[in-house]
């Protein structure tokens, strides 16, 4: 997985600030007090800790889990069965992330290997990748060969054989 820069960017400018707050604390006059009473020294070195362990504990469980995915995708790709899924069924979910609509793909799924099988796909599917959501398309599909549930489509793949066909390379 590539380094998200402005995750980077963030977490710069949050630690600047608590390492800003600290120093701040440092050189308060003795006997300071914030408006509510609370001694300014101490009040600064709490606030500067905070932005600097917080987005620290923040930004590292968001790429933990960032990571956990892309390695299990990464470990269907290299591990996994792969076969051809055609779509049944899409029907959306009406949870939208950052303008992306949700979608249930009922699947009837065919691994190299021969077998079977019917399961629903529920993923964030960006419009982009609708052209290639057709009765009469295989997408690229990876199956956990000890979990059949566990499956990817891989999308991007599929994008870029359709991309080829249309450009000509394709045969």
């Amino acid at each position: 997985m590539k380094s998200n820069f402005v995750f980077n960017l963030i977490q710069g400018i949050f630690t600047l600030a608590g390492v800003g707050m600290i120093i701040g604390g440092y050189f308060a006059a003795p006997g300071s007090l914030t408006d509510d009473g609370f001694p300014l020294d101490k009040f600064l070195y709490l606030m500067g800790g905070f932005f600097i362990v917080w987005p620290l504990v923040l930004f590292g469980t968001i790429k933990f889990f960032m990571r956990r995915a892309a390695v299990n995708i990464q470990q269907l790709k290299d591990q996994g069965i792969k076969g051809k899924a055609r779509v049944l069924h899409m029907r959306r979910t009406n949870l939208t992330i950052n303008n992306i609509p949700q979608v249930v793909l009922d699947l009837n799924i065919t691994t190299s290997l021969g077998q079977k099988f019917t399961t629903a796909y529920k993923k964030c599917i960006d419009p982009i990748y609708y052209s290639l959501i057709r009765p009469d398309a295989d997408l690229p599909v990876y199956v956990d060969p000890n979990n059949q549930k566990k499956i990817y489509v891989d999308f991007e793949e599929a994008w870029a054989k359709a991309g080829e066909k249309k450009a000509g390379f394709g045969f």
